[in-house]
């Protein structure tokens, strides 16, 4: 047994306030450190959420720094206020019983990353799981483990940047372990469904940034960690570009820009060139 100190960073861009201030209050209470960054380009008014947790440090400049800038930035400063270990969530997510999560991390988590289960709709006997890589929000880390391998890659911008860490991780023998016992509901932003043809489907309206990073940052990784995807996996990738292109055709404006990205995106990914997207 060791005493947690946890550092937690929520990443806000452009998100409903209150429906912010309802997922925070899931999980901020246990929070030694709390950071809330606003990544939008129009500063929020966030002194609601300021006198509602009033630990809150907030960042915001009016520029979209993306995830991993932010990431590090907690972590410097989690390090200088003695923290071990740093949660990263974004805007949209909040927990069901995060308060077992955290004691299990607390007295039963291990020196590598931890996850929770995310829209768990079964109960599950396990009360974990090994899993190959986390997704962004309900991640901890250790930060003796982050000392060691190094920071978040801040060139990903957005796309794949937890991913990355803990595939990095595994190089380093740390092991990614899910919690089953608690719940984080996820809702993806800016779904929206459609119809077409007498069948209903999600266009996701992501604007040509996260198209850009979200095509480029997933074959980056393939240059990366080689072992980790096979052919049937860079083929389904392949697929679900196309897949999008063609909802963008449908549904979504900005149709050239968006599929620009993803075509620059796909290529200076194959050539191994992580350029930043510029609009």
């Amino acid at each position: 047994y060791f005493t947690m100190k946890l550092a937690t960073i929520t990443i806000a861009y452009n998100p409903n306030i209150e429906e912010l201030r309802q997922n925070i209050a899931s999980y901020a209470g246990l929070s030694d450190v709390f950071i809330l960054w606003d990544n939008s380009e129009k500063p929020l008014d966030l002194s609601n959420i300021k006198a509602d947790f009033p630990h809150t440090i907030i960042h915001q400049d009016g520029i979209n720094h993306g995830l991993p800038h932010a990431y590090n930035w907690a972590i410097d400063y989690a390090l200088e206020h003695n923290c071990t270990h740093l949660m990263t969530m974004d805007q949209d997510s909040q927990f069901e019983r995060f308060h077992e999560y955290y004691q299990w991390v607390a007295t039963k988590g291990h020196n590598g990353i931890s996850s929770c289960a995310i829209n768990q709709t079964q109960p599950t006997q396990e009360e974990c799981t090994l899993i190959n890589d986390s997704a962004q929000s309900s991640s901890i880390f250790p930060l003796s483990m982050i000392k060691e391998i190094g920071p978040f890659r801040e060139d990903l911008f957005i796309s794949m940047v937890d991913a990355e860490m803990c595939l990095r991780a595994q190089e380093h023998n740390y092991r990614t372990l899910q919690y089953n016992k608690s719940n984080l509901i996820h809702h993806i932003g800016g779904e929206r469904s459609v119809c077409f043809m007498g069948h209903h489907t999600y266009v996701s309206d992501y604007n040509p940034l996260r198209h850009y990073y979200d095509s480029r940052n997933r074959i980056l990784m393939w240059h990366e960690f080689p072992y980790d995807i096979g052919t049937a996996g860079k083929a389904k990738h392949f697929m679900g570009r196309l897949k999008v292109m063609t909802k963008i055709l449908l549904f979504e404006n900005r149709k050239c820009e968006k599929i620009k990205a993803i075509l620059l995106g796909t290529w200076y990914g194959l050539i191994n060139k992580p350029k930043p997207f510029y609009n």
